[in-house]
């Protein structure tokens, strides 16, 4: 293999066998590099099946690729892949819920550019300069927690629905539409950058400091990759693990821009350029512009992300994943029977009703459930809705938006507030609470405003209603 790409996976210490899969390949009569990580989805089977595949399928249609339209051969590829897997299980009744994803990456290090596409939690990374940027987006609740801020990288890594996913290869007959089903993206890809695709064997085991610490070492890309392997499996190998990395060994004429990934709407970024005369303190000055611009771009992206994801999803509405953020589909596909993730699903659409599983179910809830609806009816036939034993915060959280909420037969349980409610818009039917300190919350909002008077339970009592 060729020195500046390569590719390795290890079954990994707790798995029986491997369901990963990898590849990585020059296109022949061109300036193009193909990559990808592929992991079949466990808990099910014939996951390594589905896993092979998508890797021949997508290997074979990229064949032919060219620079002309690289995003609209890997979307066909996946499709086909898509498509191939769901005749597959067909065919084979026991393999009717084997499912993959993958993430995929065409370099062309001589004119600087990288695309990719990217289904499930697999991911890309981008090395430039000491900074590790992770590319793709992971199609999962968690994920999406951990993107927005709400979780850290440790507290993700040891969330219980971690290996949860929303999407995958095999999960959905046609995965043509919607068009963000597949996320895609295009980078620039400078000499002395760095690709990294891999399982998240690798990355639920260390954190992205000890990978870019291996990464930033003095080591030639075969050792890298290996170093990977060893740490994650030092770190407990819990599932299988594939690391492809790919290093544009270009020698740069000039430093690098400071732009990691194409995002719709952002200004380029213009480099300092400094004269052959410029004196040292000159040169002084400008690094460390450049490292405040760096960092600026870096705060405002993270801001416009997250207020993007705020803003069209509320709390926990649409997730977005496209190159910044698509839109995940509120429709939950991992696990279609998971009360939890419906819950999710239906506070979400556009539905008036919905009731919960019968037969007094426990649904564990570790994220809040955020209502927004003008009018929402939600019957839980004596469900427990019961908090994660990690889980700190709120039930449900009634937006103020919201009209008519009416809440029937559900038992709240070991949270230390059940439910968040901004003003008079809840009802409540046979609703008990059970071991919660807080049954409900009333946010007040006095806005510009002078108080006088006093709290008394949930009641504000100025001191004219005193009198």
């Amino acid at each position: 293999m060729a020195e500046y790409f390569y590719g390795i996976t290890d079954k990994g210490k707790r798995r029986e066998k491997n369901e990963d899969t990898f590849f990585a390949r020059k296109i022949p009569r061109t300036t193009l590099l193909i990559a990808g990580v592929v992991d079949g989805v466990g808990g099910y089977q014939g996951g390594d099946i589905a896993a092979e595949i998508a890797r021949s399928v997508i290997l074979e249609r990229l064949e032919t690729i060219s620079a002309d339209n690289v995003i609209q051969s890997l979307r066909e590829a996946i499709i086909a892949a898509n498509k191939k897997i769901n005749e597959a299980k067909k065919e084979e009744p026991a393999n009717e819920l084997m499912a993959c994803v993958l993430t995929c990456v065409v370099a062309d290090k001589k004119n600087h550019t990288c695309w990719y596409a990217h289904v499930g939690d697999t991911r890309i990374y981008l090395l430039r300069d000491h900074s590790l940027v992770k590319l793709s987006k992971d199609h999962s609740v968690v994920g999406f927690l951990e993107e927005s801020g709400r979780l850290s990288e440790e507290e993700a890594m040891r969330h219980p629905r971690r290996n949860e996913i929303n999407k995958a290869l095999g999960f959905e007959p046609d995965i043509s539409l919607p068009e963000d089903f597949i996320e895609t993206g295009e980078s620039p890809f400078l000499p002395g950058d760095q690709l990294l695709l891999c399982s998240d064997g690798l990355t639920d085991m260390i954190s992205s400091e000890a990978i870019m610490s291996i990464l930033t070492s003095k080591k030639d890309i075969s050792s890298k990759a290996g170093s990977l392997i060893d740490a994650a499996n030092e770190a407990g190998g819990n599932d299988n693990i594939t690391v492809v990395l790919v290093v544009n060994d270009n020698q740069s004429k000039q430093k690098a821009e400071p732009v990691v990934m194409e995002r719709k709407n952002a200004k380029p970024v213009i480099p300092i350029t400094l004269t052959e005369a410029a004196p040292e303190t000159q040169l002084q000055q400008a690094k460390k512009k450049n490292r405040r611009l760096i960092a600026f771009i870096v705060i405002m992206v993270i801001i416009f992300t997250g207020l993007a994801a705020l803003s069209l999803t509320g709390a926990f509405g649409k997730y977005k994943k496209v190159v910044i953020a698509d839109p995940v589909p509120v429709k939950i596909l991992t696990k279609q029977n998971d009360p939890f993730t419906q819950l999710m699903a239906h506070v979400s659409d556009t539905s008036k009703g919905y009731s919960l599983p019968q037969g007094k179910a426990v649904i564990t809830i570790d994220a809040p459930v955020t209502i927004t609806k003008d009018t929402f009816y939600l019957h839980g036939n004596g469900a427990v809705l019961m908090s994660d034993s990690l889980y700190k915060g709120p039930a449900f959280i009634i937006d103020p938006a919201a009209k008519n909420i009416v809440l029937d037969s559900i038992v709240f349980q070991n949270f230390d507030v059940g439910l968040v409610v901004q003003k008079n818009n809840i009802t409540f039917r046979h609703v008990r609470f059970i071991n919660c300190p807080v049954p409900v919350q009333y946010l007040m909002a006095f806005k510009d405003s002078v108080l006088s008077g006093k709290f008394k339970d949930s009641i504000f009592i100025t001191q004219s209603k005193t009198k």
